[in-house]
């Protein structure tokens, strides 16, 4: 099966695992593969990871309780700001839909099949900023990301190693 093009109004980013504890993952342009990013996943009680840019600096931290009910997870800035809160349902050990409140006050949702790694990312007018998913991919340890225009790539990097977290961890 072919990876069908990007949508337009879409940067598309591949996100690649590294074996390890911390659940690192590389995200490469999908045309060359040159290194873009890097979530340097944390091992620890709390899980914890930092998005990292280009230069390495860090770009956005993730931290999360796991034996919270319901289950959240936090992300800031590098000047330690919330930029984003993800919550879950509490006793719904199968995550299917994820609520996330940016500062903003906005509201995304995410839903679709996180274990399988295909879902999307809706804004509250229900347009998709953001697309995961897995299936174009014979390689099960890399799948892709389509970012919407004006979304912030190390945000969504942060919403996608907090979701694959969620399900290592479940």
């Amino acid at each position: 099966m072919t990876v069908p093009d990007v949508p337009e109004g879409y940067t598309r980013y591949l996100m690649k695992s590294k074996f390890g504890m911390g659940r690192d993952f590389r995200i490469l342009d999908p045309a060359t593969e040159a290194d873009l990013f890097f979530v340097d996943g944390k091992v620890g009680a709390r899980p914890r990871a930092e998005v990292q840019g280009p230069d390495g600096a860090t770009l956005f931290t993730v931290t999360g309780k796991m034996l919270g009910i319901p289950k959240r997870m936090d992300v800031t800035d590098a000047s330690g700001a919330q930029v984003a809160h993800l919550h879950a349902q509490a006793f719904k050990f199968i995550k299917d839909k994820i609520d996330v409140t940016l500062a903003s006050g906005e509201e995304w949702l995410l839903e679709g099949n996180v274990i399988e790694k295909d879902y999307s990312v809706r804004n509250a007018q229900g347009g998709v900023v953001l697309q995961i998913t897995q299936k174009w991919l014979t390689v099960r340890d890399k799948y892709t990301i389509d970012v919407w225009q004006g979304v912030e790539p190390g945000l969504a990097f942060a919403l996608v190693w907090a979701v694959d977290r969620w399900v290592e961890r479940d």
